[in-house]
Parts: C-alpha cells; sequence; structure tokens
C-alpha cells in the first residue's frame, strides 16, 4: 500500500490519497479546510486532526489523540481515538468504535461491533452497536438506543424517545434533573431532601430504607426504563434482562 506522510498543520481543500495516510507525529493541531479520504488513516501522537468537512477511510482510521469532523467520519473497518470522537453528522464504522474519552455525534453513531468509549456517548439520532455499547459516564441519544448484545454505563442511560434494545443493560446513576424525581408521587416524601444540593446520590441510597425502594420501584406510574434504572441505583438488581425483567 502508498504511504504519505503528511507534515503540514494547515491544508487547504482536500486532503485524498488512495493508500495509507500518516500524520506525523507531535504536529499539534493539524486543520484541514475540506475532506480527508484515504484507505488507512493513521494519526500519530502528540497530534490531532480536525476536517472542516467528512473523514472517511475504506480500512479503518487510528489517531493517538482526537479526531474531529465538520460533516461525518467513517471506516470501512475501526475508528480509534486515544482522546475523543466528534462528527457534525453521523459516525460509522465497519467493526468497531473505540475512544479513551468521549464519542459524539451530530446524527447517528453505528457499528458492526462495539462502541465503546472511557467516558460518554451522545449523538442527536440513534446509538447502533452490532455487539455492545458501554460508557465509563452517560449514554445518551435523542433516538433509539440498539445493541446486539448490552448496554452499560458508569451512570444512566437515556433515549430520549424511550427506545432501548438489548439483551441487557447495566447503569449506577439515574437520568433526568433532582426536579424531575422530587415531582414523582413515590419520591413527594422526600422532595425536600432531593432539592437540597448540598446532598448527592450516594445520599439518597443511604436515607431510603430498601422496604422504601422496593415501594419506590413497584409504583405502576414509571416507565419501564426509569423503573429498571431505580432498581439498579438502588441495589435492587446489578443488571436489567430486558426480556426478563
Amino acid at each position: 500500500m502508498n504511504e504519505r506522510i503528511i507534515t503540514e498543520t494547515n491544508i487547504k481543500g482536500d486532503l485524498k490519497f488512495d493508500g495509507k495516510l500518516i500524520f506525523a507525529e507531535d504536529l499539534g493541531l493539524v486543520k484541514v479546510e475540506g475532506s480527508i479520504k484515504a484507505e488507512t488513516i493513521i494519526v500519530k501522537a502528540g497530534t490531532w486532526i480536525e476536517a472542516g468537512s467528512y473523514i472517511t477511510a475504506g480500512n479503518w482510521i487510528t489517531a493517538g489523540s482526537y479526531i474531529a469532523a465538520g460533516s461525518y467520519i467513517k471506516a470501512g473497518s475501526y475508528i480509534k481515538a486515544g482522546s475523543y470522537i466528534k462528527a457534525g453528522s453521523y459516525i460509522t464504522a465497519g467493526s468497531y468504535i473505540t475512544a479513551g474519552n468521549w464519542i459524539e455525534a451530530g446524527d447517528w453513531i453505528e457499528a458492526d461491533g462495539c462502541i465503546l468509549a472511557g467516558n460518554w456517548i451522545e449523538a442527536d439520532g440513534c446509538i447502533l452497536a452490532g455487539d455492545y455499547i458501554k460508557a465509563g459516564n452517560w449514554i445518551e441519544a435523542d433516538g433509539c438506543i440498539l445493541a446486539g448484545s448490552y448496554i452499560a454505563a458508569g451512570s444512566y442511560i437515556f433515549s430520549f424517545i424511550f427506545d432501548i434494545q438489548c439483551k441487557y443493560f447495566i447503569t449506577k446513576d439515574l437520568p433526568f434533573y433532582r426536579k424531575f424525581w422530587s415531582e414523582m408521587k413515590p419520591l413527594k416524601k422526600w422532595k425536600e431532601e432531593i432539592l437540597d444540593e448540598n446532598k448527592c446520590w450516594g445520599d439518597y441510597k443511604e436515607m431510603i430504607k430498601r422496604e422504601e425502594a422496593i415501594e419506590i420501584c413497584n409504583w405502576e406510574g414509571w416507565h419501564w426504563i426509569l423503573k429498571a434504572q431505580l432498581e439498579m441505583f438502588f441495589g435492587l438488581k446489578e443488571k436489567y434482562e430486558i426480556n426478563g425483567g
């Protein structure tokens, strides 16, 4: 495969190459006015790239730091970044998508394999993975969140259209703000404590007894996605199996 090494930091127009496009080490921020297209794209340590339009590779894209595009980011195989991946439009990969920090898309995020982020994952569209979706913090989408296997978040999972599909999911915290939970019928007893900004999520777990937590979760007014996350928040379940309750 032909190779081309990029050492410039400001590139006018498009950057297209039929082979392996390598951004040299320690360039700092490399700005490409237009799009970036190659069979394989490699961004060495100490360099990160921003494209005004799209970034696409027939094979894979890898970066020691971050990748950002004004439009979409697309790879026939995988997309991997040591820091974050951000696209004004969609992000898609034939294999997996992984970022050491966060992943954000102005439209949808899709991978045939897993989607993994050390911090959070957000999409203005859907988040779709053939395997699992996992984030150290939250996972949030304006559209659906679908995984062939499981979905796991160190904080919460939330779909604004309330569409989560997978075998099971795992969360530790709750979506929404304090005011929402304080107005819910089963929690009004603790409204003052919930609205107290000197308290945190851990304080609520301590002040609400297990029997009370079970009663809260059994309220018939909950959407099943919120009920599931409440059960995990209170430690009543370690994971929620969608077909098994």
